[in-house]
């Protein structure tokens, strides 16, 4: 269950983040704002990954 919930707070951290890039976006800051983009993108990436695996190994 520990990995799943790794899982879910991945993919909340990238959904928080994609948030903030789009604040920093409007505000300008677009340096800060690609940045927090390609770390949303790997944070929800890895965070769906690892629910598939952690679903995929729970049903058998």
């Amino acid at each position: 269950m520990k990995i799943y919930n790794l899982g879910r707070a991945l993919v909340l951290t990238g959904i928080v983040e994609l948030i903030l890039a789009s604040l920093f976006y409007s505000d300008k800051r677009v340096i800060l704002s690609v940045l927090l983009r390609d770390y949303s993108y790997f944070c929800l990436l890895i965070g769906v990954i690892v629910i598939a695996v952690y679903g995929a190994i729970t049903k058998n």
